[in-house]
């Protein structure tokens, strides 16, 4: 498994890292409003400096509404410069994620999208990228796969293990019944059931440990995503210790 960094913790960076959940759609356009390249470089720095070397990029920092393939190259370019490889994209087919997807390089989207799943396939297709389907307000395994129809090869789930938790899910035995088709994970961890408030890994009721023991027993090679969406606090402060935690559980199998 490997480890990558997912920028959709920085949500919450144009207002201080602090905003209201309902409000994550403003934070999403105040975000591409404010990210130009002078941005978009500082970002780098900012996720280079806690040791992060592969990173997921949130549709924010690459949104299609602005994007054109000569912005894409220059971003792909900042990140180069910056010794950060972007592993994925963190959007949703159908609003032109999977353009600037293939302009930057990356052939992998994880999100949600209102499609059908065989619109979604031939979009994929089309296009050469592959969709995650990511969950949040399912509460079984059924429901994670409905919207893609149970998955094929271009269709698969994105795990938020973090919203696993929120809804009650038991996270481990979600992952063993949805075996080869977890073809990305999101790593989070949420303090209580009912309520969608992220913390460091370990210390909420996911069970981080036993579902990345789940992983390896499966077989799963992919990656783990960290990603922590705080409404009150900084995520960066702690973003080198997570980090070190998810490199400390690998070490162990």
């Amino acid at each position: 498994m490997k480890i990558a960094f997912n920028s959709a913790n920085l949500v919450g960076r144009v207002t201080g890292y602090r905003f209201e959940m309902t409000g994550w759609m403003d934070q999403h356009k105040q975000t591409v409003k404010t990210t130009d390249a002078a941005e978009f470089a500082k970002i780098c720095a900012e996720i280079a400096a806690t040791g992060f070397t592969d990173v997921e990029l949130w549709q924010a920092l690459a949104d299609p509404s602005v994007m054109t393939e000569q912005t894409a190259q220059e971003w792909r370019t900042i990140a180069d410069d910056h010794g950060l490889r972007l592993i994925g994209y963190g959007g949703y087919i159908g609003t032109g994620a999977e353009n600037v997807s293939r302009w930057l390089g990356i052939d992998t989207i994880n999100g949600m999208f209102g499609l059908s799943p065989e619109e979604a396939t031939k979009l994929c297709r089309d296009n050469g990228v592959r969709c995650n389907y990511e969950n949040h307000p399912q509460r079984s395994v059924e429901e994670i796969l409905e919207p893609i129809g149970g998955g094929n090869e271009w269709l698969g789930v994105c795990v938020d293990l973090g919203w696993l938790g929120t809804q009650g899910v038991d996270a481990p035995a979600a992952l063993r019944e949805l075996g080869p088709l977890v073809r990305h994970v999101h790593a989070k961890d949420v303090l209580e059931v009912g309520q969608h408030r992220t913390c460091k890994l370990g210390d909420g009721v996911v069970g981080m440990s036993e579902c990345i023991r789940t992983l390896a027993d499966m077989g799963y090679d992919g990656w783990l995503s960290w990603e922590d969406e705080p409404t009150d606090r900084n995520p960066m402060d702690a973003a080198a210790e997570n980090r070190e935690w998810l490199e400390a559980e690998l070490a162990k199998l």
